[in-house]
């Protein structure tokens, strides 16, 4: 039974897939393709949030996310990193301060303005969310409750 049910679901997903990726203003694939020209079309994927379009896709041996406003305006690109490619004054800051929560996330956060280091971590209550300069100065924090956005009945 649940074997014949594996491809319809594969099906679906793939479709939806496809309906994502083709559902992209056109400016933004334009202006995508100007800054990311030696990746192919076929190797990103689309994605429409509330509050960006972004594109995921790896380029240079490593996973990236380009965020685009709907006019096709580039607001950043989030490069994942992993802790041996952190600036030492990141590295740490993150060891000391991150004993007791896993770390789910590291970026270098590119944008009109510059950059900026973002590490995620959790712990049993939360997501944090923290943004540091190259010198690793915490400039901002946000926290996500777990029930935040849960419909709790």
């Amino acid at each position: 039974m649940y074997q014949r049910l594996i491809p319809l679901f594969l099906l679906f997903f793939m479709s939806t897939l496809a309906i994502a990726n083709d559902n992209i203003p056109e400016n933004v694939r334009t202006a995508f393709e100007q800054m990311f020209p030696d990746v192919h079309k076929q190797d990103v994927f689309w994605e429409v949030r509330k509050d960006a379009i972004v594109a995921t896709f790896n380029e240079e041996g490593g996973l990236k996310k380009a965020f685009f406003a709907e006019d096709g305006e580039w607001l950043e690109t989030r490069i994942r990193l992993y802790t041996s490619q952190l600036p030492r004054a990141v590295y740490r800051y993150l060891e000391k301060t991150h004993r007791h929560s896993d770390i789910t996330f590291l970026a270098k956060v590119l944008h009109p303005g510059g950059y900026f280091y973002r590490i995620e971590s959790e712990t049993f209550e939360e997501v944090v969310i923290e943004f540091l300069d190259r010198t690793g100065a915490l400039m901002d924090t946000q926290q996500i409750r777990f029930t935040e956005g849960l419909e709790l009945y």
